[in-house]
């Protein structure tokens, strides 16, 4: 909040619970943890976000990427 809600980067081990509706298209159950980055999703500006659980390489969305075995650059 102290920055107006804007951040570059967000890295996490799992993701919000409806971007894991768009990886699994209601194969994972939903928790506490994906409800939680939900809140998040909805109030901070990010460029992007960085999740690693679903053990695949995948740009969900332009902001949105899960990683797994893959490196990127991100500076």
């Amino acid at each position: 909040e102290a920055n107006g809600n804007r951040v570059d980067f967000i890295v996490s081990h799992c993701c919000a619970s409806s971007t894991q509706v768009l990886l699994g298209g209601g194969l994972y159950r939903r928790d506490y943890l994906n409800e939680y980055f939900e809140t998040i999703r909805q109030k901070v500006k990010f460029t992007k976000w960085f999740f690693f659980f679903y053990h695949d390489n995948k740009n969900v969305n332009a902001q949105e990427i899960l990683l797994y075995e893959q490196i990127i650059r991100i500076v």
